[in-house]
């Protein structure tokens, strides 16, 4: 095999290796994210009761198992404004599945 054909083939290995490791990026937030996001939503602060305590987990558990996206919870970190991001969300979360949205997380608006 000459050397330009080797070079050939390690370029090729080298584009499909990358082209698999960016196309595979988690995509959901993690479960370090959804702990920020629920502290920012529930809104812990100093003083964490154990009331203030079983909200974050409630919403922590809600974030891993919902589609929720990264843009969601950093609009809800940047900006601490829990009910305009989750508005933002389930527009774009109608308009990306063509339904009205399904539920999901609405209870944080109430």
């Amino acid at each position: 095999m000459s050397a330009l054909r080797k070079l050939a083939r390690a370029a090729i290995g080298f584009t499909l290796l990358c082209v698999t490791v960016l196309g595979c990026q988690r995509k959901a937030p993690g479960p370090e994210e959804c702990a920020r996001f629920a502290e920012a939503v529930v809104g812990g602060g100093r003083y964490v009761t154990p009331l203030i305590d079983a909200q974050i987990e409630r919403q922590t558990q809600e974030c891993l198992t919902r589609p929720y996206d990264r843009e969601l919870l950093s609009c809800v970190l940047l900006t601490r404004q829990a009910r305009r991001c989750l508005s933002s969300f389930y527009v774009r979360h109608a308009s990306a599945t063509g339904n009205e949205g399904d539920g999901i997380g609405k209870d944080l608006l109430e």
